[in-house]
């Protein structure tokens, strides 16, 4: 692009500006980005053991609120009654095993000042806490303890709440057992992932040392802890017998000096079998080298031991994210799911049946699937094209709760019988009346070769048939990286409100790429380990660029009115993108994009989870936005939260010092107190219209007939 041409992008030739600008006022549809976000969305679905009670967490527009849903009617039923867009999470969530309590934390840990999120500025502060409240209604919530989780003890009426270290409470309106502490673990270490006996007699949990960490067993009678197979290794997630005799445990290498977690690494694991009595372990699997890390980093639950005897563990052995049984005495492990796919979310039945949300019917999807206890049948539940994620059985598995969505439909609690069929969503039963679903854009799902021969993946959302003409593109990029963009309303509640957007901008005349770019998930474990990523050459652009082509050769684009926006990682490329190209991006917006690979490489934050080491830094320096930012001619817009944990804040403000003082056009939205995940409705809502007007200015979407 000339110079001039640029220039009349950037500042705009104002008559026509406005000219254009009113067109498209009059004849884009009547849809603003609160509509679109005016649905409540539910989130954090979990099921009692022994009951067919489910609960869920609503946000409506920004007030969070539990609910709860009982057999045979399932007829939702909210137990809290909090009523401000104040940005204070809840969850985790667990209905004790007979469903008669709830508990949830409400609250957002504190970062390494001790100071909890705050997003509203509120002087007096918040904290992190955990709640209790019967599962009827029939009584008002009651704070029990600050703390970040919780767990309910078996055959006994106290609740176990992890805080710095884990403690137990009595449930309300009774007598606690005689073994019930306030400090109930005492030992060295980070002391976590606490999980009871099926006997309720003791407690299983991990004992972080740094560079390595033990299992113990803490009789909580006896006060006595037991270590299981304590080893030069690091253990973790501890799963106990049906019988509770043994205790199953993940081992992996312990840290060795200068070592650092890798993100993209991938490892071998084993899994050992402890004696409850003796502490005496063995070894009854070892991995290949290349199964592990990621599977069991992305799932919480990465082993169990299921009521009929097996252990049930996530593996990318296959290259592809599955889940396997295996006897506790050792042998080959039965895979329980399989194909070119991916498991995503799952859950054991009672009678051993395995039920998963994954993409095996079409990877830009999910779908449900059961697959019977040896693991003979895989059977799929949902229909392929629609968005079913996180199963939840209910009355012994006779019933499958979960979240559904499709491409116009938001994010509902859904059910469907254990023989399939089409799902009864019952929250929310309807969808507001300013909702626009009937206008809503049905994507389409791309694939895209990149220069050096990788394939990517995207799903393009196009305007209404009133836009005519050449019109203006945006690709969308999304962060993580291990993230996948669907055609669909996204599980994720970040992703959920991006989905959105994407739809709010193609309604107003902006052709939309969400692009999955290697270094994602969903497509196997050689593309999300793609060699180059990131800091280490930054080779995901090459997909980006690919993104570009395919707008640039449509009839449809303007190939000088091409504009990016993304967050976190997504703001990465889409600084990168203005670095390098601005002869090809006229636009972008950044949202609490990683600039400096470098900074990044000290660590205090995730994007410091790429392990570098000293001699990586000069291209991690190189692979940086920073690095490219005498190119930089495209406006950008630059939003960040200063109270950002996963990306820190100063990331933004040493990028923006330098645009500034090469007089490069800068737009900023600075978010006193927010988070990198936006806690508050109104903070989504300023941040999508900041960027829709920014590309108004700068693109202008496109006249409409």
């Amino acid at each position: 692009m000339k110079h001039r041409e640029r220039r009349w992008m950037a500042a705009g030739a104002m008559a026509g500006v406005m000219s254009i600008a009113a067109a498209v006022a009059v004849a884009a549809p009547a849809m603003d980005i609160a509509d679109l976000l005016s649905v409540p969305r539910p989130d954090q679905l979990v099921g009692a053991s022994d009951a067919p009670v489910l609960a869920w967490v609503s946000n409506d527009q920004g007030v969070r609120n539990v609910w709860t849903a009982r057999a045979p009617d399932f007829a939702p039923k909210r137990l809290t009654a909090y009523g401000e867009d104040d940005g204070q999470a809840i969850g985790p969530l667990q209905l004790s095993a007979d469903g008669r309590w709830l508990a949830y934390v409400r609250g957002s840990g504190p970062d390494a000042s001790g100071h909890n999120s705050n997003p509203t500025s509120d002087p007096d502060g918040q904290e992190q806490a955990v709640w209790v409240v019967a599962s009827d209604g029939s009584d008002a919530p009651q704070r029990i303890a600050a703390g970040r989780g919780m767990q309910f003890a078996p055959r006994s009426d106290a609740l176990l709440v992890q805080g710095q270290a884990p403690a137990c409470h009595a449930l309300p309106g009774v007598q606690a057992p005689a073994w019930c502490k306030s400090d109930l673990i005492r030992t060295r270490g980070s002391n976590g992932s606490a999980v009871f006996s099926p006997d309720g007699k003791s407690l299983g949990f991990v004992s972080g040392r740094g560079d390595h960490s033990f299992v113990g067993v803490l009789d909580l009678a006896a006060r006595t802890v037991r270590w299981m197979g304590a080893d030069f290794n690091r253990d973790s997630q501890p799963a106990w017998s049906p019988d509770g005799r043994r205790v199953a445990f993940l081992r992996t290498a312990a840290v060795r000096n200068g070592e650092t977690f890798d993100l993209t690494g991938a490892h071998p694991f084993e899994i050992w079998v402890a004696e409850v009595a003796t502490g005496q372990a063995k070894r009854v699997f070892r991995s290949s080298d290349s199964a592990g890390g990621y599977a069991q980093f992305a799932e919480p639950d990465a082993l169990q031991w299921s009521r009929d005897d097996r252990l049930v563990f996530s593996s990318e052995q296959s290259g592809w994210l599955h889940w396997y049984a295996l006897s506790p005495d050792g042998g080959q492990p039965v895979a329980l799911s399989r194909g070119e796919c991916e498991v995503e979310t799952s859950a054991l039945a009672e009678d051993g049946n395995f039920f998963f949300s994954g993409n095996c019917a079409d990877l830009d999807y999910r779908q449900l699937f059961v697959v019977d206890a040896k693991g003979a049948t895989q059977t799929r539940l949902t229909d392929k094209h629609q968005i079913a994620t996180e199963p939840v059985a209910v009355a012994g598995g006779q019933w499958l709760a979960f979240r559904h969505a499709d491409a116009r439909r938001p994010t509902a609690i859904a059910l469907v019988p254990r023989s399939g069929g089409e799902p009864r969503r019952i929250f929310p039963a309807q969808l507001p009346a300013r909702f626009p679903i009937d206008r809503l854009a049905e994507p389409k799902t791309i694939s895209l070769r990149a220069g050096d021969g990788v394939v990517s993946h995207a799903t393009v959302f196009e305007p209404p048939a009133a836009f005519k003409g050449k019109r203006a593109a945006l690709v969308y990029v999304h962060g993580g990286p291990i993230r996948q963009m669907l055609p669909g309303w996204h599980y994720g509640s970040y992703y959920y409100a991006d989905y959105a957007s994407n739809q709010w901008l193609a309604s107003q005349g902006f052709v939309v790429l969400a692009l999955n770019f290697r270094a994602g998930t969903g497509y196997g474990q050689a593309f999300r380990r793609a060699a180059k990523q990131g800091p280490r050459g930054a080779s995901e652009y090459q997909d980006v660029l690919a993104a570009h082509a395919y707008l640039a050769k449509r009839d449809d684009v303007d190939a000088r009115r091409i504009g990016i926006y993304g967050g976190s990682y997504g703001g990465f490329l889409t600084a990168s993108a203005l670095a390098r190209n601005s002869d090809l991006f006229a636009a972008g917006a950044d949202r609490h994009g990683v600039h400096d690979w470098r900074e990044s490489a000290k660590g205090g934050d995730n994007s410091g989870l790429w392990g570098l080491r000293p001699d990586e830094l000069e291209l991690a320096w190189q692979s940086s936005p920073m690095a490219h930012v005498d190119t930089w001619r495209s406006p950008v817009l630059l939003m960040h939260g200063d109270d950002d944990r996963a990306v820190k804040f100063a990331q933004s403000v040493e990028l923006v010092e330098r645009l500034r003082a090469r007089g490069a056009p800068v737009e900023t939205l600075v978010l006193p107190d927010e988070d990198h995940f936006f806690l508050r409705h109104a903070t989504w809502l300023q941040v999508h219209r900041s960027t829709m007007a920014f590309f108004r200015r700068h693109l202008q979407p496109g006249a409409a007939d």
